[in-house]
């Protein structure tokens, strides 16, 4: 799986991490910076990954128009996919959306549309691995959409504004999504949002 992205990706950046603590921060519309991983707390508001195990974790941090269909045409994308170095088939695979929205009002203001953009980005990402033959049609794969700068719980309001339920993405695309700007890494095998 690692060698197919690495063959068929090149606008990104990969690596390999353990840490305890992951924190995954698009510096797109802080800086016009990248996305990037650390082990350590940084000082903008970031998707927590909670890896007390530790499992070793293949991470790709896609940059602008990392998946390329044909010349010029890319797929909608997200941040990055993540899933464990052991690459067994029931290992999970999770997929992460970040929007930077100051407040309540802004992340879900009609005209900006953030919950449905997000559902159509990592659709489009999941289907462009699934296209590609480097994820099976028919696995599950995990997904967050994160709002990193919201403080208070999102899920309820992000549940209700979008236009297809959990249960309909998970039926029709095999993902399991969840608003949430933190998740749990119990093992291989298992997440816990």
């Amino acid at each position: 799986m690692i060698r197919k992205i690495n063959g068929l990706i090149t606008n990104h950046k990969t690596g390999t991490t353990s840490c305890d603590n992951i924190y995954i921060v698009d510096y797109k519309n802080i800086n016009g910076g990248e996305v990037e991983l650390f082990c350590e707390e940084p000082l903008e508001r970031s998707v927590f990954l909670d890896n007390q195990q530790p499992i070793e974790i293949f991470y790709d941090l896609f940059l602008d128009n990392a998946l390329v269909i044909a010349p010029g045409n890319h797929s909608k994308q997200c941040e990055c996919i993540l899933f464990p170095t052991s690459l067994n088939d029931e290992d999970w695979i999770l997929f992460i959306e970040t929007k930077y929205a100051n407040d309540i009002q802004a992340a879900f203001n009609k005209e900006a549309d953030y919950p449905n953009c997000m559902i159509e980005q990592i659709i489009g990402c999941v289907n462009f691995f699934r296209d590609k033959d480097i994820i099976p049609k028919t696995k599950k794969v995990h997904a967050i959409l994160s709002f990193p700068t919201l403080i208070q719980d999102f899920s309820e309001s992000f549940l209700l504004r979008s236009d297809l339920t959990p249960e309909e993405i998970l039926e029709n695309h095999k993902i399991i999504i969840r608003p949430s700007n933190s998740i749990q890494i119990k093992s291989n095998k298992r997440l816990k949002i």
